[in-house]
């Protein structure tokens, strides 16, 4: 797509919403350190830009008032400091949540005087379950157009891979990632694929902050794992969070595919990341990604065989579809030996990409307010 259909794209969507025209300006309130969060909130300041004016604040160093847009995890404290901006009543929390949030009657109370608009049908539903009202539901997008990558740092993945088979997985390393999974079942993938290569790019220990530390029990030892398996044809970056964005797209250029070896998401990006370069992903046969993925046509989905709880620090139950890591393992071996499977779902996912553009995403926000 060119620039100028991207502008075309702007023009027609202002057209089609006129009943934007009361949003003149927004501001835009998350936690801007942390990745996701500050990826997603610049982005759909770019979607919004042609409608009206916006600023980008972090909620732990601001009380903006007017009207806000709020993108976090639905939780007591970040209902909290909401109620702390009532009684605005121009507040929109683009929620998301990995399970069943953890809700005492005031974050309650706060919940029902604004409107929550989820970033999936499962974040809906998990939201819904513990009783709260959810107004819609905006899926994620991405500029699809953001392919630029680092040519240096992708000759130098080249030269790391060879001719070697890639799948690629990008996470943090937390219990619901399954990254555990993982590796276990690419332990079974390297004996049957001899040209078969793993990038993990996740974190090293030294990564998580002092608080993090103390729950360093939930979180795997990546390194001790792939040593204890014998894996070879792997390469862990140890450097989640660390990488330019021209660097990340250079992994979702090289691979093949993407696994997202998770049991627990409000979304998942890394699925329409992958999407962006045309790349097919497997993925538990479970919303929200089975939301995203279309099973035998933009990706692989595989059955998972049991639903477990989590409780992480009293805020929220993880709802976790726990698969085994050799039907993992063969979903992976099945795209790697199958060129014509990944083919077809590449020319799928080409078709589809549009559905995913943050043009089209993004400016739906604006009808709630």
């Amino acid at each position: 797509m060119t620039t100028n259909s991207i502008d075309s794209s702007a023009v027609n969507l202002r057209l089609q919403t006129d009943s934007h025209s009361h949003v003149t300006d927004l501001k835009i309130v998350t936690n801007l350190t942390w990745p996701s969060f500050r990826n997603v909130s610049l982005d759909i300041q770019k979607a919004l830009q042609p409608y009206c004016h916006i600023e980008l604040l972090d909620w732990r160093h601001s009380k903006p008032t007017g009207k806000i847009l709020f993108m976090e995890t639905v939780r007591k404290d970040t209902l909290k400091y909401l109620g702390e901006l009532l009684p605005n009543d121009n507040i929109v929390f683009y929620g998301t949540t990995e399970g069943h949030s953890v809700l005492d009657e005031d974050s309650l109370r706060v919940a029902k005087k604004i409107k929550i608009v989820a970033v999936s049908d499962f974040v809906r539903q998990m939201l819904e379950e513990v009783g709260l009202h959810v107004a819609g539901i905006v899926h994620h997008g991405l500029d699809m157009e953001e392919t630029n990558v680092n040519s240096s740092f992708v000759q130098s993945v080249k030269d790391k891979v060879r001719d070697k088979l890639v799948a690629l997985t990008i996470s943090s390393n937390d219990v619901r990632k399954g990254l555990d999974s993982l590796l276990r079942a690419f332990k079974l993938v390297e004996a049957e694929v001899p040209n078969s290569f793993l990038i993990l790019h996740s974190q090293p220990k030294r990564y998580y902050n002092s608080e993090q530390k103390q729950l360093k029990e939930l979180y795997s030892d990546l390194p001790a794992l792939t040593s204890e398996l014998g894996l070879n044809h792997i390469w862990l970056t140890n450097s989640y969070g660390m990488m330019t964005p021209e660097e990340v797209n250079g992994l979702y250029q090289i691979c093949n595919f993407y696994v997202f070896p998770s049991f627990s998401e409000g979304f998942g990006l890394p699925i329409i990341e992958s999407f962006r370069f045309s790349k097919p992903v497997i993925a538990v046969d479970a919303p929200p990604f089975n939301e995203i993925i279309k099973d035998g046509q933009t990706g692989k989905l595989i059955p998972y065989n049991d639903v477990r709880w989590f409780n992480r620090r009293n805020e929220i139950l993880f709802k976790m579809h726990i698969y085994e890591p050799n039907i993992l393992a063969k979903a992976i071996m099945d795209l790697m030996t199958n060129a014509e499977l990944r083919e077809n779902m590449r020319k799928n996912i080409e078709s589809e990409r549009c559905h995913w553009s943050i043009h089209k995403l993004y400016p739906q926000l604006l009808n709630y307010f």
